[in-house]
C-alpha cells in the first residue's frame, strides 16, 4: 500500500514537472547531443541551449556563408556563473561581440547552469532589437539557424565539437537538416 502511494506520487510529481516544463517552451530541436527550446513571446523569443559538453553552447540566427552575417549569442558555465554574450559572424569563420563593433548586447534574462557534463543556457532576444550587428528574427515561414558547442574549455576562442546548420519554423516547431 504504501509502495503504491509513493508510485502515485512520484508519477504525479513527473507529470506536473514536464507538464511545467512544457508550459515554459512551446518547441523543442533535438540534434546531436545538443537541445534547443524556445518559446515566442510577443515580441520577444526565449531560448534554451543544452549540450553534453563542460564548454560553450551556442547558436546562430540567420548565417550567410558560414558564420558570416550571423548573430551569434553564445554561453558558457565556470564555477557556476554564467556567462553569455551577443556577437556577430564578421567573417566566414568568426565572430566578434557585438560591444567591439560599435553594437550592443541584447541578451536578457540570461541564466544558466553545468550539471552531469552538460551546460544549459537560456536567454530572451527581441525579434528586432533594431542594432545593425543584429538581424530580425523572422517567425513565419522557415529560417536558418546555427547551433554549435565547444570542445569542454569555457573560452569562446575553443574550437567546435560540434556544429550543424538547420533551417526551423519558430512558430510551428517545424525543422530541417541543412548540413
Amino acid at each position: 500500500m504504501r509502495k503504491r502511494f509513493f508510485a502515485t506520487l512520484f508519477a504525479a510529481l513527473l507529470l506536473f514537472s514536464v507538464n511545467a516544463y512544457a508550459a515554459e517552451y512551446d518547441h523543442t530541436l533535438n540534434v546531436e547531443d545538443m537541445d534547443v527550446h524556445w518559446k515566442l513571446d510577443g515580441d520577444k523569443i526565449k531560448v534554451k541551449l543544452s549540450a553534453k559538453t563542460t564548454g560553450w553552447v551556442a547558436i546562430g540566427f540567420d548565417p550567410e556563408t558560414a558564420m558570416q552575417g550571423a548573430n551569434i549569442i553564445i554561453g558558457a558555465v565556470k564555477k557556476g556563473k554564467v556567462r553569455i554574450e551577443d556577437h556577430y559572424g564578421d567573417r566566414k569563420r568568426g565572430h566578434s561581440p557585438d560591444e567591439k563593433l560599435g553594437g550592443e548586447s541584447h541578451v536578457m534574462d540570461a541564466d544558466g547552469m553545468e550539471e552531469d557534463g552538460v551546460t544549459t543556457i537560456s536567454f530572451t532576444l527581441a525579434l528586432d532589437s533594431g542594432d545593425k550587428w543584429d538581424k530580425p528574427i523572422k517567425t513565419d515561414g522557415m529560417y536558418r539557424i546555427m547551433l554549435a558547442y565547444g570542445t569542454g574549455r569555457d573560452s569562446f576562442r575553443a574550437g567546435h565539437r560540434w556544429r550543424g546548420v538547420y533551417d526551423v519554423n519558430f512558430s510551428t516547431g517545424e525543422s530541417k537538416k541543412i548540413k
